[in-house]
C-alpha cells in the first residue's frame, strides 16, 4: 500500500485522491508519508515498499 501511495504522490496526485483510492483516511497519509520521508532521509528506511532490496 505504501508503494502505491509513494508512486502516486511522485506522480503529483493529491493526498486526498490517493487516500480515497487506497480506502484510508487522508490524515493517515498526511502522517505516514512525512514519517517515511524522514526515515529515508536519516538512513532508517523501513523495508522497501516496492519489495526490492535496498541499494546502499
Amino acid at each position: 500500500m505504501l508503494a502505491v501511495a509513494l508512486r502516486r504522490r511522485d506522480a503529483k496526485e493529491s493526498v486526498t485522491a490517493i487516500a480515497e483510492h487506497l480506502g484510508v483516511g487522508s490524515s493517515t497519509l498526511y502522517r505516514t508519508l512525512p514519517a517515511y520521508d524522514e526515515a529515508v532521509a536519516t538512513g532508517h528506511e523501513p523495508d522497501s515498499p516496492t519489495g526490492e532490496e535496498p541499494t546502499h
